[in-house]
């Protein structure tokens, strides 16, 4: 079959989904990625060479995750519209905030048999204060989701039981059009623990540095822990770079590391031996869908510590795997890490705690299989014919 996915860039798709696209290409299908402009200039060209290796065609489109700007949005959407008018796919999958509205709707417009999307998160629109612009943008994005919903061979994919809550709270999908799949998948082969003596006293925050990440949080809990005398070493992984209204300049990463405070080891491309070195993941994210870098942190054996919020409460199981603590609250989230700092037997326990539940739910391989069997799901119901009304008995 032909499938089309849109996304709102490359780094995204190569980092969550071109697993799913790869295999489909194994298995003798056509795809075709559908991409807005870059997000990060540090992080396009690498997904750009994974995603050509892989063998997966992309066209970026003139659309941006983030941009507000009518008269460029409206020709991205038009530029959508026309590349899948011209591929025809029998599956249109789409990903992220505005991959879901552009791709939902080009998808109507050519009157795709079927459509999946695959809701990962509500993006800034939906993650902190709505006023202003954002909340006129926000509530235009949920009037025409309306539209996006209604078509009528659909699947909505959720990666937490609060989307599944509220796409039917808000009637725009019903019990047999939702699938819950928790999260991307975790390759379990490159993320494992390793040897517990390369482990270093690290707390890691692994995300691309955003104030919706909880980055100021983590450096105000790491500067109140090392004035009380705590040793460890906090550190940021992730870029400064992305396009987002609430992405932190890389001018002031760098003061908090002049400050001592934390170590910022930018983004790397080897983050399985990143999580090899730390003991314990901290995510103070303010929102997520299911977050990746919890799921290859306890696949990788490292305790975690994040928010009572959408995605991440699911991402771990409190008490067993980690601990979680109030979303924008440093002095709880410095409680909570100087806590599990000390004490390195229950540091141990979540380590192998996350592993085992890992294993058990969040496999790369079970999240690809369930995708490609749900795609061949939408194709037979497309191809159907319709049935006929019976005729009542005389």
């Amino acid at each position: 079959m032909r499938i089309a996915f849109v996304v709102n860039n490359a780094a995204f798709f190569a980092s969550h989904r071109l697993p799913i696209a790869v295999r489909a290409i194994q298995e003798g299908h056509e795809v075709l990625l559908l991409t807005g402009q870059a997000g990060s200039a540090t992080l396009e060209p690498a997904a750009l060479t994974r995603i050509e290796a892989a063998g997966v065609r992309h066209r970026a489109l003139p659309f941006h995750s983030n941009g507000m700007n009518p008269l460029r949005e409206l020709w991205g959407m038009f530029a959508l519209m026309l590349a899948l008018r011209k591929y025809r796919p029998e599956v249109v999958h789409c990903v992220s905030p505005k991959g879901i509205l552009y791709g939902g709707l080009a998808a109507r417009c050519i009157f795709a048999p079927a459509l999946v999307l695959a809701v990962s998160g509500m993006g800034y629109l939906f993650t902190g204060p709505k006023r202003g612009l954002r909340r006129w943008v926000g509530q235009l994005y949920t009037g025409l989701a309306q539209l996006v919903y209604g078509h009528r061979n659909k699947r909505a994919i959720v990666q937490n039981l609060d989307d599944w809550q509220s796409l039917l709270r808000q009637g725009l999908a019903s019990e047999d059009e939702l699938v819950l799949i928790p999260g991307s998948g975790v390759p379990l082969d490159r993320f494992a623990p390793g040897d517990e003596q390369s482990r270093q006293n690290i707390v890691l925050l692994p995300a691309r540095l955003l104030r919706d990440k909880g980055v100021l949080e983590f450096v105000a809990a790491a500067r109140w822990l090392r004035v009380r005398g705590c040793t460890w070493r906090f550190v940021l992984v992730g870029t400064a770079d992305y396009r987002n209204p609430t992405a932190i300049a890389a001018e002031e990463v760098q003061a908090w590391v002049a400050e001592g405070c934390v170590e910022w080891w930018g983004h790397r491309d080897d983050m399985e031996a990143v999580f090899a070195r730390a003991r314990i993941v901290c995510l103070p994210s303010y929102r997520e869908g299911m977050p990746k870098a919890l799921l290859e942190a306890a696949a990788a054996g490292c305790a975690v510590v994040t928010t009572d919020v959408v995605g991440c409460r699911e991402a771990i199981e409190p008490g067993i795997t980690g601990d979680m603590v109030p979303a924008q609250d440093a002095v709880a989230l410095a409680t909570a890490l100087g806590a599990l700092i000390d004490d390195p037997e229950r540091q141990r326990r979540y380590a192998v705690a996350g592993r085992a539940r890992a294993v058990a739910r969040f496999g790369v391989d079970a999240v690809v299989a369930r995708t490609l069997a749900l795609y061949e799901e939408l194709r037979q119901l497309s191809t159907a014919p319709a049935r006929k009304p019976e005729t009542p008995a005389p």
